[in-house]
Order: structure tokens, then sequence, then C-alpha cells
């Protein structure tokens, strides 16, 4: 086999005696390495497969990505000769009449490939950018599609709020300031937020011999772990309900209404308030108590504007009043004896006769 270089052309005596020198033996080992021929294959493989063996025919990760590229560049060009650069390595590419050959950028030679077998290859890589772009532009579209709707609906609800443009600028409505803008707390500031809620409630709690060694402990607890921290800083959650609780989980001990419980499992239970799920629980209890408040100040509201009613209706009045004015009827006084004279006792009578 004769041994030719990148430009096709035979290596001169002259060449091979230097091929026999120290500074080609590095050279000289790559040249006598077997060379890989790639034939045409009946289906089209993925250029980035994996070989399974050293003759499957199929060009492995490295290669076919070379492959790819220069289908992609320079493949449709008039020029045989053509450079690629495939993950940041220069190749060289030399078409010839039955093969294509790969070289690397010093002219060795890699491997070639069947200019059949590129043709087909081609053509697969041309349709798959086509079904990429499509498939590029249609989830452009829907993208859009999506924001149009998404900016319809604002609009709709804008109307219905009442809201307009101006109060957006002006920022009168929170819930305009889009999720990304929100600050996160860092960890340090959530721990901060920690430390003083738990020791402004430590500090209005009057009952100080309960309160200084729980609240102590959360404190220490929540320099250490973020999780506790993030659970107290919850505004549903209180110093007083977290007292509560223990007292429950005590009465539930408690024998003759008595209960012995050690500081750590206090302390336990401490914990297991904050970290307790209960704002579904809390949020209808709030929703009781609202409704609560309402039905009372409806029934205050109905007795005020009957009062008002009463005020304006003054018959009505009136014989409320004419009856709140009439005097109970008083018994008939007793008739006087004839006999009996003023001013003096009747003598018969007080000796019974």
């Amino acid at each position: 086999m004769e041994t030719k270089g990148f430009n096709g052309s035979e290596i001169s005596e002259k060449n091979k005696e230097a091929l026999q020198s120290e500074t080609w033996q590095e050279v000289r080992k790559i040249m006598k390495t077997e060379i890989q021929h790639f034939t045409e294959a009946p289906e089209i493989q993925h250029f980035a497969t994996v070989k399974v063996s050293k003759n499957d025919n199929v060009y492995g990760v490295v290669w076919g990505n070379v492959v790819r590229e220069y289908l992609k560049t320079a493949y449709s060009g008039e020029k045989a000769q053509a450079d690629v650069i495939s993950d940041g390595i220069t190749y060289k590419v030399l078409k010839r009449e039955e093969v294509t050959a790969f070289y690397d950028a010093d002219g060795n030679t890699l491997f070639d490939v069947a200019n059949g077998r590129l043709e087909k290859e081609y053509e697969y890589v041309m349709q798959e950018d086509k079904a990429t772009v499509g498939l590029e532009e249609g989830i452009v579209n829907a993208a859009e599609a999506e924001e149009k709707s998404a900016d319809l609906e604002k609009k709709d609800a804008d109307k219905e709020t009442g809201e307009t443009q101006e109060e957006k600028s002006e920022g009168k409505f929170e819930s305009d300031v889009p999720a990304d803008d929100i600050e996160v707390p860092d960890p340090v500031s959530v721990k901060q937020m920690a430390k003083e809620k738990l020791e402004k409630e430590m500090k209005a709690d009057k009952d100080k011999t309960f309160a200084e060694p729980v609240i102590g402990y959360l404190l220490k607890r929540c320099e250490d772990d973020l999780g506790l921290a993030q659970d107290v800083v919850q505004e549903h959650k209180t110093w007083k309900k977290c007292l509560d609780y223990i007292y429950g989980q005590a009465r539930k001990q408690a024998t003759e209404n008595r209960a012995v419980v050690r500081n750590d499992v206090v302390y336990e239970w401490a914990e297991d308030y904050y970290h307790k799920d209960d704002k579904a629980e809390e949020e209808k209890k709030a929703k009781e108590a609202a409704e609560r408040k309402k039905k009372e100040e409806e029934r205050k509201k109905k007795a005020a504007e009957q009062k008002k009613a009463d005020k304006k209706n003054p018959k009505q009045d009136a014989k409320k009043e004419g009856k709140a004015e009439e005097k109970p009827t008083e018994p008939p006084k007793p008739k006087k004896n004839p006999k009996e004279m003023d001013g003096q006792m009747d003598l018969f009578s007080m000796m019974g006769m």
C-alpha cells in the first residue's frame, strides 16, 4: 500500500529516510497505526453511537461528531479540502473519488468514509436540522401564543378589579410584584428574625420561670437549625400557642390531675409545636372567629336599627309608655262603722263585742 500525505502525494525516498530518525519516531508509530475504513451501511446509525467492537462500522462518539460537523459545514462546498473544528480540535478533510479521508491537524490519517455513505448521511443531517428548526419554531410560536393568552387574561382580571396601568406603576398593588423580584431572606436573616421574635415574646411573658428556660433552649436551637428558625418566624406561630401545646401534652400524661415531665421532654414538645404543620388548622380557626365576629356585629346592627325604628314611631312608643304608666288597682277601703266616731275608741270592739 502506497503511503500518501494529506495532499495525496507519495512520500519520497528522502522523506522515508527521515522517518528512520529519532525525531520521526512518534510519526512512524502513528503511520503504522491501522486506519479504519467506514463503508456504506444499510441503515444510518446515530453519529454519537458508542462502538461495540473495532470493526462494527460505527464511528464512535468522537469521530461521529467530526463527521457530523463536516457534513453540516463543509460537505456541500466545492472545495475538496476543508478544515473542521469539533470539540475544540481541528481536523483536516480531503474528498477523493471514492472515499473522504479525515486527518488530524498534523496531516496524519485517522479514518476514511465511503462517499456513498456520506451522501446518505448528509441528507439525514439536513432533515434532522429542518426538524429541529421546525420544533424550535413550534416552541417559540407556542410560547408566544401562551404569552398573548396570559396578557389577555391579565387584562380581563384588571378590568374586574378596576386596576389601571397607572396604579400598577405607582406600586399600589403588591400582587403585581413578580415572584423573581421578591427578595428571599438569607439563612442569617431568618435566624436573626427568629431570635428577635422569641426574645420579644419572652420579654412580654409575665411568667418568666417557665418562659426563660424553654425559649432560651429554642434560641440556641435556632442558631444551629435553619429549619426550626424558619418554622419559628411563621406568622401564626406564637409562644402562647406553644405553651398551650405543652400543657396539652402534659395533660395527656397526667394521673389524678398531676404530671411530672422531664425538661428534655418539654423541650422536645416545644420543637414539635413549631415543626407542626398547623397552618390550615389555624386558618380555619381564624375563619370561624371572623364569622362569629361578623354575626355578632350583624346582631348589634339589627338591634340598633330596631331601636332607631322604634324612635321614629311615636304611637308605638306612647302605647308602650302608657302601659308602663298604668297604676295597679288599689283594693277598696273598708267602710266605717256608723257607730264609730272619729277620734274615739270603740270599747266594745276592743272587748270583742
